[in-house]
Formats: structure tokens, sequence, C-alpha cells
């Protein structure tokens, strides 16, 4: 699924917050707001494990998380599932430089393919899926 363009936008926005939100094997939520998100193509969402223990165990469990971006009154939600778990390539270490600048540790890079969008935004669209 190709990710619309003003939604990437703000995916790679880093003045926008970003919360994801996985489930444990019993259905259980878990959110954390991660920084370190972005979708470095038009099709892919990535995001550090920094200090994710609980997440990182989620998403390994279940394979599916939640994404929700939000800057203003313009919000969108992804519904992704885990593609791949890096500890090393390309990926892994352009974002492992970008979270040393600001002092923290990067464990692995997660990449998830976006399964459905969701319109968030405090709008007349909201709750409207638009991919």
């Amino acid at each position: 699924m190709s990710i619309p363009e003003n939604v990437l936008n703000l995916l790679n926005d880093s003045q926008a917050t970003k919360v994801f939100t996985s489930v444990n094997s019993e259905g259980k939520p878990h959110s954390i707001v991660v920084g370190s998100s972005m979708a470095p193509t038009g099709d892919v969402v990535c995001c550090g494990e920094v200090m994710m223990k609980k997440t990182a165990a989620n998403l390994a469990a279940t394979k599916t998380a939640a994404v929700l971006v939000v800057k203003g009154l313009e919000s969108y939600l992804l519904e992704v599932d885990v593609m791949d778990r890096q500890t090393e390539g390309q990926l892994f270490d352009t974002v492992k430089a970008d979270l040393a600048k600001v002092g923290l540790p990067t464990h692995a890079v997660w990449t998830f393919k976006p399964t459905a969008i969701y319109n968030q935004s405090a709008n007349e669209q909201s709750g409207t899926q638009i991919c």
C-alpha cells in the first residue's frame, strides 16, 4: 500500500507526535511515544528500538501495531504489520546515527507494512479510511 503524500509528510515531520500501540498475545494494548518513527519509503514505516522492551516483545509475538501520528489538528492512524527487525544495514545505521545525536542507543530498527490508513484529523473526514 502506498502511503499518501500528506501522511508521509507528517510521519517524517520531526515535530509531529507519533504513538505506537502494540498488543500482547492476550490482546492487552500497550502505547508509547516513539520519536524515532518515520517513513523511509512510500510504503514502509519504521521506528528505532530504544527503550521499548514491552513493545518489542509484543511486536515479536503478535506482528501487528497501530501508529497514530499527530500535529496540530492533523492526525492519521495507520494499522501496520511487522516486516522485520533489523540490527544492521543502511537503514539501521541511519537511524542509529540520528538517535546518537540526542544520546539515545539504538538496539534495532523495526519496519512495518501499512495495511490501512484512517483520517483522525479534527475535520468532517475524521474516522474515514483513506487507504
